[in-house]
């Protein structure tokens, strides 16, 4: 204790200098052009002279697939930003970072190359501290193309695909700095990443919290550096003792350090879909600090149920694919929130919402609102080859690693997806699967491992050594029609774990809503015969442009509750209806009022209703906690009006979401 004391009495003046981080936005007026037969690396379009004047201008974020002068333009395209920056303070680093570039890109700053990145999702950065000027020159190059080594890709060769099929993946190669660019200045030891780990206590109700901080030092001597941390909540510093940790980071190197500490009951607000709360990790190691928000749950399977802080949970979700008419695949806050209100007042709230890595804001909206998400960072149905080969693996890797530790505090995430629709009854298939599991256990083990199977209710799979489910914590299938017999196909197979329908739907023609509400109506009917269905996620709750076979004459795949404007379609009325966790009923009716009854769901969806509302008129009743099973009878009043024509009755979730209105007599 007595050198750890003076080793903080040491460092402590060295802190007393600490700066935050500073951070520059870099979206906004870019320069643009196409660069189709690709001579602009040979011809030096990076370099500080090359003139841009009369270049188009954009705006970053920025897709030219949806750039009406470029539209669907596949192939390589340049940007161009002049910006000015101020010296990089002694003892500090300059960082350029990407949220997100579609697909292929190479960047140059004052026309020396700062690095390269593949992969259209995910972060990155790269260090640009002796680039950097007061005056500044980005060109950055982009290539959307796709081939067989690309991820997503084409399909190499093989026997369970057509030839039409194997040339494209089903959504469209939205090109561009899809998601917002910053420079980033930080002292040169630095907190690169940060994982908090709240584990609640079910015996206790207090909650052990374990940060991992991984703190780079870029300097060419050890740094020795202190890492403590504070807890917030509500803005409030909480009373939580970590023992400070004193180490010495060995020069160009990232080191782990992990702090330990529990919070106490009285200051544990477990997260919840309908108690989403949030609580801010402020760690400082150094002169460095960064601020965490993170959720304190649990999330574990036991036998065939699928348990959120120890309760059961069974609900409805979707696919969202990442395309709105003139955005492409740029998620402004205007359309995020739109999308998932809808998905919130639809009550599909357990989702396996993408094919690929989502955008940051989608996921800190759901750790707000109380979304549940399973999040999956490629593989569309790679072939047997493409899973066995190492470049491939790699790829997938680098994408999936950039994916879980940019997102691994968001408590909205409670399961990795390793991929969709592949071949897992193959030997590769199943290796895979063991293997990339293995590899994500390396990085999180706070979260389960599933991925979306179209072979686990096949015929040819009949036990589970036939296929790649035997390695998942829960079954994930995508299953779109005969649901009760495939269902109970898979059960029979795995009869200890939880299934989740990963996909399930109809496509949308004109004149075929009422056969669509159909589909939805027997769908249900079958989810809830069997209680060993956790979830059950629509495909999909909007429409998307595809060059995929089969698509329509007007580009899009129609399998949206809603259109591409997001006018909803009678589907999506239904299913808000069935996916609601309660149903609302007149179970007495009295002269001047009626009794209406709020019954939660008992067979599926099915969870714990908290701070929910009835409200009719101006009026809203709180309701009472309520468990599956339960009801709460409301007696509503009604005046000569209301008693002739009835009152509209809404169910409002927290947030003020509302998950269902009926119009009562």
């Amino acid at each position: 204790m007595k050198l750890v004391h003076s080793l903080l009495l040491l460092i402590l003046p060295l802190l007393t200098a600490a700066q935050s981080q500073s951070r520059i936005s870099l979206n906004g007026a870019w320069n643009f052009t196409l660069d189709p037969v690709k001579v602009g690396e040979v011809n030096r379009w990076y370099a500080t002279d090359f003139v841009i004047n009369g270049y188009d201008k954009v705006q970053v974020p920025h897709s030219f697939s949806v750039d009406k002068r470029y539209f669907y333009y596949t192939g390589a395209a340049w940007y161009f930003k002049n910006f000015q920056a101020t010296a990089v303070p002694q003892g500090h680093r300059a960082f350029l970072q990407f949220e997100a570039v579609f697909y292929k890109t190479t960047i140059w700053l004052n026309g020396k190359k700062a690095g390269s990145h593949e992969g259209g999702y995910t972060p990155f950065e790269l260090d640009v501290t002796d680039l950097l000027q007061a005056k500044n020159i980005l060109a950055i190059s982009v290539n959307n193309e796709w081939d067989t080594t690309t991820i997503p890709g084409a399909k190499t060769a093989d026997t369970f695909s057509r030839t039409d099929h194997s040339q494209l993946y089903a959504w469209m190669n939205y090109g561009g700095i899809t998601r917002p660019v910053h420079l980033i200045v930080r002292p040169e030891v630095f907190i690169q990443k940060a994982q908090v780990i709240a584990e609640p206590q079910q015996s206790k109700g207090d909650a052990r919290i374990r940060i991992r901080a991984f703190v780079n030092n870029l300097t060419a001597q050890p740094a020795q550096t202190l890492l403590t941390a504070n807890i917030y909540y509500g803005g409030q510093k909480i009373d939580i003792k970590f023992k400070p940790v004193v180490t010495a980071v060995p020069a160009s190197s990232s080191t782990p350090l992990v702090l330990e500490g529990v919070l106490p009951a009285a200051a544990v607000k477990r997260w919840y879909p309908d108690e989403p709360h949030l609580y801010r990790a402020e760690v400082i190691a150094g002169r460095d600090t960064m601020n965490k928000s993170f959720g304190i749950r649990s999330i574990q399977v036991k036998g065939t149920q699928l348990l959120l802080n120890g309760e059961p949970i069974r609900m409805g979700g979707c696919n969202r694919p990442l395309d709105y008419p003139g955005y492409g695949s740029i998620d402004p806050d205007s359309i995020l929130v739109k999308d998932l209100s809808l998905i919130r007042q639809g009550s599909m709230e357990f989702s396996r919402i993408s094919h690929y890595p989502v955008s940051e804001s989608l996921l800190n909206w759901a750790d707000k609102n109380g979304l549940l998400i399973i999040a999956e960072a490629g593989n569309w149905q790679m072939t047997p080859g493409q899973m066995a080969d190492p470049l491939m693996r790699a790829k997938f890797q680098a994408q999936m690693k950039e994916m879980m530790e940019r997102d691994w505090n968001h408590p909205s995430i409670i399961a990795y997806s390793l991929g969709n629709e592949f071949q897992a009854q193959t030997k590769e298939g199943q290796a895979w699967v063991r293997d990339m599991s293995t590899f994500v256990k390396t990085i999180d083990t706070t979260r389960l491992i599933t991925f979306a199977s179209y072979t686990v209710f096949r015929d040819y799979v009949q036990k589970p050594e036939d296929e790649a489910s035997q390695y998942v914590d829960f079954i994930c299938a995508n299953i779109y029609g005969n649901h009760l017999k495939l269902l109970q196909k898979v059960h029979a197979i795995y009869p200890n774990k939880p299934i989740y329908i990963s996909e399930f739907g109809t496509r949308f023609n004109a004149g075929n809503e009422a056969a669509r509400v159909a589909y939805f109506k027997s769908a249900m009917e079958a989810f809830r015969q069997c209680d060993y269905l956790v979830g059950a996620s629509v495909w999909t709750l909007n429409d998307y442009q595809s060059r995929f076979p089969g698509t329509d004459a007007d580009g899009y795949r129609a399998w949206g509750l809603v259109t591409p404007a997001r006018e909803l379609r009678e589907s999506y009325t239904y299913l808000q209806e069935e996916f609601a966790p309660a149903i609302l009923e007149v179970v007495k009716r009295e002269a001047g009022r009626i009794t209406v009854a709020v019954t939660t769901r008992a067979n599926f969806p099915a969870y714990t209703l908290r701070n929910y509302q009835l409200q009719y008129g101006d009026a809203l009743v709180k309701l009472k906690t309520l468990k599956p099973g339960e009801r709460q009878e409301v007696v509503i009043p009604l005046s000569a009006t209301t008693e002739k024509e009835g009152v509209k009755v809404s169910l409002v979730k927290p947030g003020g979401f509302t998950a269902v209105s009926k119009t009562l007599k």
